[in-house]
């Protein structure tokens, strides 16, 4: 009876057809039941897996090699110790399982009464969960390099909407084998379509994601090989709206020949508003300088928990030289527990991990991230041969170390000091982090320009003009640096200044949205209301979210007594920022006046 319970419905299966059965087991009466629930998921035509495993020809092609992966663990992949609450879609093999394969094998192969097999799978169609409510894709095919080192690109993927919607669940359907992972951003401010028409080819490089250009709240947003739909927990979803453009930063790899991408996401819609709000915290480190040789090298980060929450799920990452990932709590009371871990870390097989039950962290809880690295030749995932000394860095061939926390604060009246720790902790991370980009690449301009915005947060406004007037001597038309700039002579009360470096922002990118809302308010200082109409409008038109503009607009429009004008902008300023007080003191004396029946 153990046996029964340990295997599951698999084991059910076998024990029920070969029950004390000397001979080995067949395929049909035992290895078909667990390749079809564990296996064909991802290896059957048209998913990610190199190869099916539906038929007994197909598992017999790849036998030993199935046997190999299964009893390392490395097939089904799944990373994660496992731990008392449990993780969602976990992927476990039972031992019992692993038995059943290497006998099979080592006992020739049968194939067994095709008739004592479970009747064929049910499999999803085009999409997991039946038809989206949306789907929106790539409007062109990329082309993956067939050779080369790893690809990170971004591509837009417009979206047509009416009215914000809320999405309780999204599919990503990569259409090729070349994609490791990807992560879903959302921009209403167009800079990402922006960059997209710069570049020839779909898409735009790199792993640096433009200013505006956010995950969903709260939402780790990823997603892998074999990763299916991602649905959100109940009351956590989040808005899609119009305007909108969805994002991917995907990590490709080349495959040996030219291999066209072309994604698509299918969006699921709920009428239901979010009634949770979760939030993320990230613990990383950019200290990372690993010796030859070096086997067990450990990197560590930590974060003190500010207010009750629940911990939902945790997304790690490394590259190949990590070895051990883990989270460790540490209580008020001094007691602590291992909240994560993988203790065999394996870089292709990454994802994040939803807690089937969420775990509680008091206030004042100390989190630490350890993450180990082996950059030894006994490491089989070392790329270096002889290993060579690695640190930090965008690569794979380089390394990082980062676990994410996905909390929900148990108290709303807290969200300011999660705010606030996440606040500090993002302008800390932007510092470190570029700081290594500029050690890897000291002519990297952009690397300044982030630097710059993280000390214009803390106020340290020389130091922010200092990485400004660097990026700029370095790459003299990136927008982004001038409208910095801008931002710091306006900070310090040099109007002139200011204006004229954010028309220079406008000179490299007309469609710089806060350059043109910024001048639109040095504009209403100035008393030029016509001039200051005409940036708020180009900042609407390119931001249709954009809540400041739009209002500005409609009071300009309502003072100049242009009340057609004025109203519908102030009643859309109003939907999208309702604690604006001048926009609704407007709209009560429009309303007064000239009630709409």
């Amino acid at each position: 009876m153990g046996f029964v319970r340990g295997l599951g419905r698999v084991g059910a299966l076998w024990v029920g057809l070969a029950a004390g059965a000397e001979s080995a087991p067949t395929f049909h009466g035992a290895v078909a039941p667990i390749l079809q629930t564990h296996c064909a998921e991802c290896h059957r035509p048209g998913q990610s897996g190199p190869f099916s495993l539906l038929t007994f020809a197909d598992a017999v092609k790849h036998a030993r090699e199935i046997v190999e992966v299964t009893r390392r663990g490395a097939m089904p992949p799944w990373l994660p110790a496992p731990q008392p609450e449990g993780f969602q879609g976990e992927r476990r093999l039972a031992p019992e399982a692993v038995s059943v394969l290497a006998r099979w094998v080592a006992g020739g192969m049968p194939e067994g009464d095709p008739a004592q097999g479970p009747p064929p799978r049910e499999w999803p169609g085009e999409w997991a969960d039946g038809p989206p409510d949306l789907i929106v894709r790539m409007p062109t095919a990329y082309s993956v390099p067939a050779s080369g080192r790893d690809v990170y690109r971004h591509f837009v993927l417009p979206v047509s909407l009416d009215r914000p919607r809320q999405v309780r669940q999204w599919e990503l359907r990569p259409k090729s084998r070349a994609a490791h992972h990807a992560f879903l951003r959302l921009d209403a401010t167009g800079e990402a379509r922006r960059r997209d028409a710069l570049d020839p080819e779909p898409g735009f490089p790199g792993m640096d994601t433009p200013a505006g250009v956010q995950t969903p709240d709260g939402q780790f947003s990823s997603w892998q090989p074999g990763a299916g739909p991602r649905r959100n927990r109940p009351g956590m979803s989040w808005t899609l709206r119009p305007g909108q453009d969805v994002v991917v930063q995907v990590h490709l790899q080349p495959l040996g020949k030219p291999e066209p991408l072309q994604m698509e996401i299918g969006f699921y819609f709920t009428d239901e508003a979010p009634i949770h709000r979760p939030v993320k915290l990230s613990l990383i480190q950019y200290q990372i300088d690993l010796a030859p040789g070096a086997t067990n090298q450990t990197v560590r980060d930590e974060v003190r928990i500010p207010a009750d929450a629940d911990l939902l799920g945790v997304l790690p990452h490394a590259h190949y030289l990590g070895r051990r990932i883990e989270a460790w709590a540490t209580f008020p009371d001094g007691t602590g527990r291992s909240l994560f871990l993988i203790p065999d870390w394996d870089f292709n097989w990454q994802g994040d991990y939803a807690y089937t039950r969420p775990v509680f962290l008091p206030a004042g809880t100390r989190v630490e991230m350890r993450v180990s690295f082996d950059n030894s030749e006994g490491n089989p995932r070392n790329p270096h041969r002889p290993p060579r000394r690695v640190r930090f860095g965008p690569d794979t061939t380089d390394e990082m170390a980062e676990v994410w926390l996905q909390l929900l604060p148990r108290s709303a009246s807290t969200r300011k000091a999660w705010d606030a720790l996440n606040f500090e902790r993002t302008l800390r991370d932007t510092l470190a982090f570029n700081a290594e980009r500029l050690r890897i690449d000291p002519r990297d301009a952009t690397a300044h320009v982030n630097r710059g915005r993280a000390f214009l947060a803390k106020q340290r406004t020389a130091e922010a003009e200092a990485e400004f007037v660097q990026a700029l001597a370095l790459s003299p038309r990136l927008d982004e640096a001038h409208y910095c700039l801008g931002l710091c002579h306006r900070m310090k009360g040099a109007t002139a200044e200011a204006i004229a470096a954010f028309r220079r922002a406008l000179e490299s990118n007309p469609d710089h949205v806060r350059a043109h809302g910024n001048l639109g308010l040095l504009e209403v200082e100035a008393g030029h209301d016509e001039a200051a109409a005409t940036e708020f409008a180009a900042a609407v038109r390119l931001d249709p979210t954009d809540a400041l503009a739009t209002s500005m607009l409609g009071l300009i429009r309502y003072n100049q007594g242009r009340l057609s004008e004025a109203r519908p902008l102030l009643e859309k300023a109003a939907a999208l920022d309702p604690a604006d007080a001048q926009v609704r003191e407007a709209l009560s004396r429009m309303r007064e006046a000239n009630p709409v029946p």
